[in-house]
């Protein structure tokens, strides 16, 4: 292949030769759709300034989303797509973006994990890698590609510099590549153009122990130029909570005996959401726009102390090992760095150009789980040069063909300890790099004023990998001025975690098969008003996953799974009241492993081995309630209930689990009769907001008000060994705001 300098060169030249033929073409004469207040279009540049326009324009304003290449309303998104914006986060009064989203984004979930932090999942898809969605920042991927998935930035209570955010529920392979399988959380922090002033905001946790403090500026120094500055501190000591175990252990490495339904009382453990190392947060931002041109830098630095699991009682605590050491929990820290520069213009009526170049570093301070203090930490680090051509060719108003080229170059220093590389034959070599070239279209075409189709499809070629094809197709229709119905079929694609991929080519030179998500969606919605609406869907995903398998303790292809479910949401908004209501439902329909596999070689159901039919890791349903009221000039007020209806194909796998003679680690397993760990799980928040006069405003909230009742409604279970759980305490959260 060729070297990477020379196909970054080439991704360059060809954003300049679209731009050259697009300028060529720009003497003709203009055929697209102007852009008039009748029609509400806008400028599909981020730095657009829509507050001026009303929600019935909004409705028609032309986006650009995660949802595809080119742009359209936010009625024909071929996708579905969650928009949420920054008096969302700011009235929700959450925690941080996963709580957020936990409460905005319809049959999303989340779940803790013993190593390392949250990891949120759609649509009955969730990974102990966080891997199946991608994580962006202004269209950036900042996954880890190697192996920690999308854990970056979410853990943190500093959201000031966030303006929107965008979800895709549902694979989104076919416009940004690998990894967005089960969907995409795209950010769009603020520039100059979107946010103006300046202003201090500080936390205070109170049970749930963190102080925070954000710092933002911006300016305008014309219609199309801006700077914005951001920067955020926090020390999160997090909460002392209980911990349960789902099993009966005897008294053993110096520990009491564990009695299910009792918790945990054997020693020293991290707080829940305790920062790793005891580190501070950190973000920082920087963006400055000057007409088709943006340059912005972030720096990123977070990651938690996670607790123990139950190999703290199954495994032997070698001799002279300190109890606390024993019991301490995996910790990782990560430092994420990325700086953008792109380019986006108008160069005609009908041609649009963007480019993009950035770099990203991650590094990450990994201690494991049982291994002693006094050996040095793990420390690894992942870096991704990559570039993005993409032009939109619009000859008139009822077409918009989207094409272009990405190139990444990345390179890897993978840690000592690596559950990839240490299966025998051991990898040595633990740097390496990778090059991945990615093509890329969409064909959006108007048939009438009623129907709508998207063709979309890319490719991806990584280093290691085949050709891997991720295609979609979308049809909407509009009969009504209130009703829309979408028709989507799409095939999602992802390699395996890069560490992955490379231990298999350096063992036997071969290609590490990828994970494949077919799915097949219907929706409706319908606008009753100007501020009512409301949707459903219904989904067919069938899937072939690559992740963990509990028996090996590395990754390896699952099997087949095929799920189905669908959603209901109704949303009420005006300037004074948002309401958001959504309940969603996830079924497992059918599941088989490879012939061959030994016992709990996955996680995902322990319906292939005769026990049940549901998903292990995944409530069947998620209900949803958030609403947010401003009282008076002054006064707002906000509630949220997010209602988890239990994990019964946990308890399914927990009943398998107890039929092996050695379980392995990463499943569920319960004592006889104990349930308590599968039933409903349900967070409550309460929050009221005083805004004195225009440079005060005070905030306190409620967190997980359910705890005060039935502290077994407040628990958090844990992924694949859901009869493990951590009770999330109530806690207060003060927050003052001064603008100046």
């Amino acid at each position: 292949m060729a070297p990477y300098w020379l196909r970054q060169v080439t991704v360059v030249v060809l954003g300049l030769s679209i731009a050259s033929v697009a300028m060529a073409d720009s003497t003709a004469q203009p055929v697209a759709q102007p852009i008039t207040e009748d029609n509400a279009a806008a400028s599909t540049d981020s730095g657009a300034d829509l507050s001026g326009l009303s929600l019935e324009q909004l409705m028609n304003v032309q986006v650009q989303t995660p949802a595809g290449l080119t742009a359209t309303d936010t009625r024909h998104l071929p996708v579905d797509v969650t928009q949420l914006d920054n008096k969302d986060i700011q009235l929700s009064g959450a925690y941080d973006l996963n709580s957020f989203l936990e409460l905005y984004v319809p049959n999303e979930q989340m779940i803790d994990h013993n190593s390392p932090d949250m990891d949120i999942g759609f649509r009955g898809i969730i990974s102990d890698t966080d891997d199946k969605y991608l994580y962006q920042v202004n269209g950036v991927t900042l996954n880890n590609r190697m192996i920690y998935g999308a854990n970056d930035e979410r853990d943190q209570p500093l959201m000031g510099d966030i303006n929107r955010v965008d979800v895709v529920s549902g694979p989104a392979s076919a416009t940004y590549g690998s990894g967005a399988l089960a969907g995409v959380i795209d950010v769009t922090p603020f520039t100059g153009l979107t946010y103006q002033g300046a202003d201090v905001n500080v936390r205070q946790g109170i049970v749930n122990q963190y102080t925070a403090t954000e710092l933002r500026f911006g300016r305008k120094f014309s219609d199309d130029s801006g700077l914005f500055m951001y920067f955020g501190y926090a020390q999160v000591q997090g909460a002392d909570a209980p911990m349960y175990f789902g099993n009966n252990y005897a008294a053993k490495n110096g520990l009491p005996a564990n009695v299910v339904g009792q918790p945990f009382s054997g020693g020293p453990i991290a707080n829940l959401n305790q920062s790793a190392y005891d580190a501070p947060f950190y973000r920082a931002y920087i963006d400055y726009v000057s007409g088709p041109f943006e340059v912005w830098t972030r720096f990123i630095q977070d990651g938690e102390d996670t607790r123990p699991a139950r190999n703290i009682y199954t495994s032997t605590k070698p001799a002279g090992e300190p109890l606390d050491q024993w019991l301490q929990g995996r910790e990782i820290k990560n430092q994420v760095g990325s700086t953008a520069v792109s380019y986006k213009k108008d160069l005609s009526d009908q041609w649009n150009l963007q480019l993009l170049q950035s770099y990203d570093i991650w590094m990450a301070k990994d201690q494991r789980a049982g291994v002693s203090q006094n050996e040095p930490q793990a420390s690894n680090y992942e870096n991704q040069l990559f570039s993005r051509a993409i032009a939109t060719w619009t000859p008139e108003s009822a077409e918009s063909l989207a094409f272009g080229t990405e190139y990444s170059h990345e390179w890897y220093h993978d840690p000592p300890r690596s559950n990839a590389l240490d299966a025998a034959p051991v990898v040595t070599t633990r740097d390496w790099n990778t090059d991945t070239i990615s093509f890329l279209a969409e064909e959006q075409y108007k048939f009438n004023k009623e129907w709508t189709g998207f063709l979309s499809a890319r490719t991806d070629k990584n280093t290691y990998t085949n050709w891997l094809l991720s295609p979609r197709a979308t049809v909407v229709y509009t009969p009504t001025d209130k009703d829309t119905f979408k028709f989507i079929a799409g095939i999602a694609v992802r390699r395996q975690d890069d560490e992955y991929i490379w231990g298999q080519w350096f063992r036997t030179r071969t290609y590490a098969q990828p994970e494949t998500l077919g799915t097949l969606e219907y929706a409706y919605e319908h606008k009753f008003t100007d501020e009512w609406s409301a949707g459903g869907n219904a989904f067919f995903e069938d899937y072939h996953p690559v992740g963990f398998d509990p028996s090996s303790q590395t990754a390896s292809t699952l099997g087949h799974f095929q799920i189905a479910g669908g959603e209901v949401d109704v949303s009420y908004r005006t300037d004074a009241t948002r309401v958001t209501f959504s309940e969603g439902i996830s079924s497992l329909v059918y599941g088989s492993v490879p012939g061959g596999s030994p016992a709990a070689s996955q996680g995902i159901s322990s319906s292939p081995y005769g026990f049940g039919n549901q998903l292990e890791s995944w409530a069947p349903s998620i209900t949803k309630l958030a609403i947010t009221q401003d009282i008076s000039r002054q006064w707002s007020a906000s509630g949220s209930v997010v209602y988890y209806s239990g994990f019964p194909g946990a308890q399914d796998y927990a009943h398998y689990a107890a039929t092996l003679t050695s379980p392995p680690g990463g499943v569920p397993l319960s004592a006889p009769g104990y349930s308590k760990p599968y039933g409903p799980n349900m967070y409550l928040n309460l929050g009221l907001q005083y805004s004195p006069n225009e440079h005060w405003t005070f905030r306190v909230d409620g967190y997980n008000l359910m705890d005060l009742d039935d502290p077994f409604l407040s628990k958090r279970n844990y992924i694949l060994r859901e009869s493990e759980f951590s009770v999330q305490p109530a806690s207060l959260g003060l927050e003052a705001r001064y603008k100046f």
